[in-house]
């Protein structure tokens, strides 16, 4: 099977942007990390996951959003997503991932305050 995730990171203010398109699968694990390590080792402490273009996210994909979480509190960075669909957000509200990441409708309302 073949990745079908598209990844970037690009910077809004103090706070650094991941943007994934596609799918986060398993396939997918390495190059979000990456972004994520990037982000982290540029000394960003606010990290933004842009949602609004993945189409799936699978049980693999939310042990990757898990995974980085659990980094980034160690970091003591702050984690915000924000373009998740309805059903998405209800799958991160009864994991427990909004406790540790704040989710918002759009980018605009993410990074404010952020």
């Amino acid at each position: 099977m073949e990745q079908n995730t598209q990844v970037a990171t690009r910077l809004q203010n103090e706070v650094g942007i991941i943007d994934i398109a596609g799918e986060v699968t398993s396939f997918s694990e390495k190059i979000i990390e990456q972004a994520y390590e990037k982000l982290t080792a540029d000394g960003f402490k606010k990290i933004g996951f842009n949602f609004k273009n993945v189409s799936y996210i699978n049980s693999a994909g939310m042990a990757i959003i898990i995974g980085i979480l659990t980094k980034s509190r160690a970091r003591n960075q702050a984690l915000r997503c924000w373009g998740l669909t309805d059903h998405f957000q209800k799958i991160f509200d009864m994991v427990g991932i909004t406790k540790y990441m704040d989710h918002k409708q759009n980018e605009e309302e993410a990074l404010k305050g952020f």
